[in-house]
């Protein structure tokens, strides 16, 4: 696989920043789109077909893989970008000009209606997010997303595609804030400390789900008033040590919620979220969520700029 770009993720940036382990040397980087040089046996694809795929290599066969339909915590698991240099070929990650998909990689075709720009973060961010909402329940009118990110964009976007009536995106960060409205949610400023009560006031009895993509365990007590009683909880961003939560079992069992992990995601999800992308552009402006391609040789420019939060994703292009 020849890549034509990539993007610098949460968990790289925190693993250039020395906040998170991982194993050296290694080659950063899951996120990109890329055109295929050439295949071995078993893949029905042709040199110069521009694809995306999954973040993880599965083996198909274990537990995880089949009964539990857990391919993303397969007893084998391989993920790209996360793996030392030793692994198999060491062209393990998307910081280089190429990488070597394995056998058991999902693999999609990208629409040429789909700029490169947009369809880049679809293979971690957004496949996570087709995956955290698919928990929601049926009957879901509104939602609360905790973070304006890149996630917490998808999720309003996949939210209004779905026609949840009413979803509120909270942030701290002004400029974050401003960009919500354009990918259908409603912003809340979480310094404003009547913030909770204006939801559950609006909502009559609060939201039927929070959706947590800030990553900040500070965010979690507040998700847990602005539920109502049978409501969903979906965690997302808190992969990282320092998550430790603050909650009885009583208040779970008394107020008779639901909370869910979501770590990754399916091939069927990832599949999701290309058809997305495809169905809705023009919709939404996805393409401005990126920095101008810094040059791979630039990379630790491309880690400060990141670093800034100015962007929601800096773009890297060999």
């Amino acid at each position: 696989m020849a890549i034509e770009l990539a993007t610098i993720c949460g968990s790289d940036l925190h693993t250039c920043l020395g906040r998170r382990n991982q194993s050296v040397p290694a080659i950063l980087g899951h996120e990109a789109v890329g055109r295929v040089v050439a295949t071995g046996s078993g893949r029905d694809l042709e040199a110069g077909a521009r694809i995306t795929w999954s973040i993880a290599d599965s083996c198909g066969t274990c537990p995880a893989c089949t009964r539990d339909h857990l391919p993303q915590k397969c007893h084998r698991l391989f993920k790209y970008g996360h793996a030392d240099t030793s692994d198999g070929t060491g062209l393990n990650g998307c910081y280089a000009s190429h990488i070597l998909l394995r056998e058991g990689t999902h693999i999609v075709p990208v629409p040429d209606e789909i700029p490169n720009e947009v369809i880049a973060p679809a293979n971690c961010a957004l496949a996570t997010m087709i995956n955290a909402v698919s928990h929601l329940p049926e009957n879901c009118r509104s939602v609360v997303i905790q973070g304006a990110g890149l996630l917490g964009l998808y999720g309003c976007a996949l939210l209004q595609e779905r026609g949840i009536q009413t979803v509120y995106c909270v942030d701290v960060n002004p400029a974050r804030l401003r960009r919500i409205p354009e990918f259908g949610g409603i912003p809340i400023n979480g310094r404003d400390p009547d913030y909770l009560q204006t939801i559950v006031t609006e909502t009559g009895h609060g939201v039927d789900a929070v959706v947590e993509t800030a990553g900040t365990v500070e965010v979690v007590p507040d998700g847990f008033d602005l539920l109502r009683t049978g409501g969903t909880y979906v965690l997302v961003g808190l992969v990282h040590p320092r998550s430790q939560l603050d909650v009885t079992a009583e208040r779970i069992i008394r107020q008779c919620l639901t909370i869910h992990g979501i770590h990754n995601y399916a091939p069927a999800h990832l599949d999701e979220a290309v058809m997305f992308l495809l169905r809705s552009r023009g919709s939404y402006p996805f393409e401005t969520l990126l920095s101008e391609p810094y040059p791979l040789e630039k990379l630790q420019e491309a880690v400060a700029e990141a670093d800034t939060g100015t962007w929601h994703r800096v773009a890297l292009r060999p």
